[in-house]
């Protein structure tokens, strides 16, 4: 009964039902690692708020989108069920909406709206997003309450799959091994290369090509104070020492406080430069302070003339397997 209720829209619902059942596995999903597909038939009501959640710009030299949009309506519902990231729209009026969240349709608080999450509901690997609302009245008040929230659980989806395509080819046991000597440990995708010379001054990074991708650590053990402008500063002087003179440009910065290993955390992204080399490119920096040592993870990305929003989130997946000991 539990399949019958959750695949009950759709010709492809039926599909992957017979599926299911002949091979007790899900189809996989897909689409783009960056992309988010919403189904509505509001768009043209909830259309401003949500580009304003998910098509922000991430500050590169050449200003990309964070997410990549899908949009169509309930017709699409067949197709669209099978991407990544799907991101339902509507209200407990509309029956696909009540089909998919069965009983829960009726358990709106005062409020009048909810967001709900399930992981690969129709095929493997796959996020569903789906907010609800009474009706189309709180729509976009909805949308405006739950706005951080929404942006916070897509970037935790596209983290996810950027995670596993990152590591597709499988971790270096090897290259993890050396850097649990200096205190923590960090999953090092295949075929990236450690350089530790300047281990001594508690500075080490791994790196690779094609593009080029990089991620450093740096830590201290003390404190340090998780205010941005200290954490760039400091950035500054660890970059002008070891990555060649390297600087952030304080007009494409964005900084947000995050959680992360279950303490609190300064997430910055920019745009980094160098001008002896004229170069620059994107980078992203976890700044947060764990059990009295400060720890800085920095990852940057240089690939002029292509887009870089999908290699930063690579870096970003990571900077997260990051475990001090």
């Amino acid at each position: 009964m539990k399949f019958l209720r959750r695949f009950q829209h759709g010709g492809v619902g039926l599909a992957v039902l017979v599926l299911c059942l002949c091979t007790g596995s899900l189809p996989k999903s897909i689409g783009r690692l960056q992309e988010v597909t919403i189904i509505t038939d509001y768009w043209n009501l909830v259309s401003s708020e949500v580009t304003a959640i998910l098509e922000r710009p991430v500050f590169t030299p050449q200003p990309e989108p964070e997410f990549l949009l899908r949009v169509g309506g309930f017709d699409r519902f067949s197709s669209y069920s099978r991407m990544r990231i799907v991101f339902l729209i509507g209200t407990v009026r509309d029956s696909i909406i009540r089909g998919v969240l069965g009983f829960r349709v009726d358990s709106l608080g005062e409020e009048g709206f909810g967001l709900f999450k399930f992981p690969n509901a129709w095929v493997d690997n796959q996020q569903v997003l789906l907010f609800v609302a009474r009706d189309t009245e709180r729509l976009i008040e909805g949308l405006r309450i739950y706005g951080a929230r929404l942006y916070r659980t897509v970037t935790e989806m596209v983290l996810e799959q950027m995670t596993a395509a990152t590591f597709f080819r499988g971790r270096d046991d090897a290259a993890s091994r050396r850097l649990a000597d200096f205190g923590f440990s960090l999953d090092v995708p295949k075929e990236w290369l450690i350089q530790d010379k300047d281990s001594a001054e508690r500075f080490v990074y791994i790196h690779s090509h094609f593009p080029d991708r990089s991620v450093f650590v740096w830590w201290q053990d003390t404190v340090f104070p998780l205010v941005a402008d200290s954490v760039l500063q400091l950035r500054d002087r660890l970059t002008a020492k070891f990555y060649d003179g390297d600087y952030v440009d304080r007009n494409a910065v964005r900084a947000e406080s995050i959680e992360f290993l279950g303490v609190p955390c300064l997430r910055i992204r920019g745009v980094w430069q160098n001008q002896k080399q004229v170069i620059g490119g994107p980078f992203v920096l976890y700044a947060f302070n764990y059990q009295e040592r400060f720890f800085l993870l920095d990852g940057m990305v240089f690939n002029p003339g292509e887009k870089k929003v999908s290699s930063l989130f690579q870096v970003e997946a990571v900077i997260r397997t990051f475990l001090p000991r």
